[in-house]
Formats: C-alpha cells, sequence, structure tokens
C-alpha cells in the first residue's frame, strides 16, 4: 500500500519578520475589489530569498525576506487573514508554510496549524519591469516634509476631468532643486527641496495614493532613492530590499504658476497657533456647506485687527487677533479645511498671510526669523457662504 504523500515545508521564517514585510505591503492591497486576486499577496522563491509581491494595477510594491526556502514554488494568498495570522504570532517565533494540493496554504506554528485557500500564480497580475538604475538619493525627513507640506491639496477624484489634480507633481528647477506641486483647483501648495545628485528625466505627476503610502515608508529608513524609469515612479528602500513603483499620471498638470500672485497688496504677520486654535473655535459655528465641500469661515482684516467670524441658526461666534495692519478694510470667506490644514503642517511660529483685495487668491507662507521663508507657498481662493450665493442667485433670476 503506498503512503500518503506529506507536503514538503516550503519555507520558515521568523515571525516578527514575516508580520513586518507583510505590513509593508497592505496599502497597496486592494480591499474592496471586483478582481479577487488583487487582495492577495504574491509569495515566491527568488534567488534572494523570499519574495512578496501586491498590485492594485497601478501601484506595486514587491519586498524580499530573510527565510530558509525549500524547493521553487509561487502562490497568490490571500494578504489580509496572512498578514493578521503574522502579526498574531510572536515576534521570535519561526512560522513553517507548506503549499499543497489545489493552492492551500497551510501556516504551522509550535502550537497550531492553519490553513489558507490560495489562488494560482497564474492570476497573478504581470509586475512590471522597472530600472532602479538611474534612481537618486534623497534623505527621508526632507521628502517627508515635501510630501506632508503639499499632498493635502491635491485629491483623488476618479473623474477624467479631474485627472491632472490627482495627484503631485515632482518637477525638476534648476539642476539640484526638487518642487513638489499639489492642487485641487481651490488650493494649492509648492515646496522646493534642494538635492545633490537630482536625476528626473522628466516632470512626473505621481497618484495621490502613491505619495501616501511612500510617506507610510519613508520610516523605515533614514534615506531612500527615488526617480522616474519609462512610465514609472520608482521608490527603492535598500535597507529592507523594497521597490514601490506607481504608473505616472497620463495627463497635463496645469500651469499652476499663473494663480500664484507674484506680489500681494498686503502683508500681515499672524502667530501661527494663536490663529490655528481661533480657527478652530470659531468653526464649530459654522455649518458643513454641501456645495463647497467644507465649513464657511468668514475673515475681516481692519487696521489692527483681524477678526474671524462664523453663524449658525443656533448661535454665532466670533474672535478678534491683533496684528500689525493698517491697509484698506477687506473681508473675505474660506473653506474652514484649507485654511486649517496649512496651519496643520507649515512648520512655523509666524505665517505671512498676503493679498489683494476680497476677490484675489490669498498667500500664506512661513515666516522665519521675522522674514518671509522662500520655497514654500500656500494659496487659497476665497469662496461666498452658500447662503450669498444663493441670494445672488435669486436676486440674478429676478432681474431676469
Amino acid at each position: 500500500m503506498t503512503e500518503p504523500t506529506i507536503p514538503a515545508i516550503q519555507f520558515k521564517i521568523n515571525g516578527g519578520e514575516f508580520s513586518k514585510k507583510l505590513g509593508m505591503i497592505q496599502g497597496v492591497v486592494e480591499k474592496r475589489t471586483t478582481m479577487p486576486i488583487l487582495s492577495h499577496v504574491l509569495i515566491s522563491s527568488s534567488e534572494e530569498g523570499l519574495s512578496l509581491e501586491a498590485t492594485d494595477l497601478e501601484n506595486t510594491v514587491a519586498v524580499q525576506c530573510d527565510a530558509k526556502i525549500e524547493g521553487e514554488f509561487k502562490l497568490a494568498v490571500p494578504a489580509g487573514i496572512l498578514a493578521d495570522l503574522a502579526r498574531e504570532t510572536r515576534e521570535e517565533e519561526e512560522i513553517s508554510v507548506v503549499i499543497g494540493e489545489n493552492n492551500w496554504v497551510e501556516v504551522v506554528t509550535s502550537s497550531g496549524s492553519f490553513k489558507i485557500a490560495g489562488l494560482s500564480a497564474d492570476d497573478f497580475p504581470r509586475i512590471p519591469e522597472v530600472s532602479s538604475q538611474d534612481l537618486f538619493s534623497v534623505s527621508s525627513e526632507s521628502l517627508e516634509e515635501m510630501i506632508s507640506k503639499t499632498v493635502f491639496c491635491s485629491t483623488e477624484s476618479e473623474n477624467e476631468m479631474r485627472k491632472s489634480l490627482s495627484g503631485v507633481f515632482f518637477e525638476k528647477k534648476g539642476d539640484q532643486t526638487l518642487r513638489l506641486v499639489a492642487t485641487d483647483g481651490h488650493r494649492l501648495s509648492f515646496f522646493d527641496q534642494k538635492i545633490e545628485g537630482l536625476n528626473l528625466s522628466k516632470d512626473i505627476l505621481v497618484p495621490k495614493k502613491a505619495v501616501l503610502e511612500i510617506r507610510k515608508l519613508l520610516r523605515l529608513s533614514k534615506e531612500v532613492r527615488i526617480g522616474d524609469s519609462g512610465n514609472f515612479f520608482v521608490f527603492e528602500l535598500k535597507d529592507e530590499n523594497l521597490i514601490f513603483t506607481s504608473r505616472i499620471i497620463d495627463a497635463e498638470f496645469p500651469d499652476y504658476m499663473q494663480v500664484v500672485p507674484v506680489s500681494t497688496r498686503n502683508t500681515v504677520k499672524v502667530d501661527t497657533t494663536r490663529l490655528l486654535l481661533a480657527l478652530r473655535r470659531v468653526s464649530l459655528f459654522s455649518p458643513e456647506n454641501p456645495k463647497s465641500g467644507g465649513r464657511f469661515v468668514e475673515m475681516t482684516f481692519s487696521e489692527g485687527s483681524f477678526l474671524l467670524g462664523a453663524c449658525l441658526s443656533t448661535g454665532e461666534g466670533e474672535e478678534n487677533i491683533s496684528v500689525e495692519y493698517n491697509g484698506e478694510k477687506t473681508k473675505f470667506g474660506f473653506n474652514f479645511t484649507y485654511f486649517h490644514e496649512v496651519l496643520d503642517v507649515i512648520g512655523s511660529l509666524e505665517i505671512i498671510i498676503g493679498f489683494s483685495g476680497d476677490k484675489n487668491p490669498v498667500v500664506l507662507v512661513p515666516c522665519e526669523d521675522g522674514d518671509r521663508r522662500e520655497g514654500y507657498v500656500n494659496v487659497i481662493m476665497p469662496m461666498e457662504s452658500d447662503t450669498k450665493a444663493d441670494a445672488k442667485g435669486a436676486e440674478g433670476q429676478a432681474r431676469g
């Protein structure tokens, strides 16, 4: 009588290492998708060790793990349950993984055995081949600052007409300056950083999802390498043997400098924390505006005064900040979120607000040692409250 074949162990790996590496790919794995394979991680043997890959068709991450490998194998396994299982295993414990018939995977620990239904590797999307030869190095701290001070201005709209606004623009300025720019059509931020060895073959528009995922990965290393390869943006963490690629958005980024004022008629310095707290308190008295997509706050500059105000049907609030200002009285309204997000990341004790009348874009820049910091600019368009806009529309119809 023939003895039943016992599946061989395909690899053994430390629980902490497995959990860490699976965690690096989770941001790319599609949780809700009409293609089940996109919720899986492709596990395979390679010359470098154990390879883990995930993709959502636009973004792909591949990472190598230290593991004891037996033979060649390639299989797609549900990423969520596998990552959860690894996370609930002791860091020092060794995990054994057996690949059985019909794409079943068995994860064996010192005290348990867990079976997971996988899918054939043949169903997994083809991973794009990119070159990392021309990537350039940048400190994680610098890149994190650039991303954090711009990405909030971009949108993730699936509208084809707004495709050019759904990412962060990486622009080469001169030989050694990288500029990141983001806009959603109502506000804009750009940040400049000098980088030795800057090597972009062209200006590129990187999807917001990719930029946010890269920001998470930056904490894993002090220095990273980035660049472009064909139609892809490439991000490399050499210390972790990780390559992240994202398909560049095929759309022309707006000529953003057209909305950035060369100069402003009035400038006011304001304590950043003071303004941030006042803005939060006043915004409590402003309703959500479906048309404008946020809460409306009115701001008024007059001699020596910066007044913030908002009102509900059940109450109103206003707060006055003393400032050095002797220009003409100017009143405009803003989406609370637009102002708040700038103040939250600007990173300076004082902020300079520049404006020229109540209809033109307002410029916000950090103030360092009493002077404007160059290379970081935020622009916000004023807005009207829904009530005022509706009143004007009604008035226009009556005249018609």
